[in-house]
């Protein structure tokens, strides 16, 4: 059981990691052009998906 609840956690550390990169990728791209404003938005939802 103990081994479970430390993998768990270990997930939600690394999809707190991958919310933080979209973050920081869908501010880089939405200065940009159009389909950078497309890969902004799809980091967006990427991301509310992870938490």
């Amino acid at each position: 059981m103990g081994k479970a609840v430390t993998q768990v956690r270990e997930v939600a550390d690394h999809l707190q990691t991958l919310a933080v990169q979209a973050d920081m990728l869908s501010l880089k791209y939405e200065s940009k052009s159009n389909r950078g404003l497309d890969l902004a938005w799809l980091l967006k939802k990427v991301k509310a998906l992870s938490i």
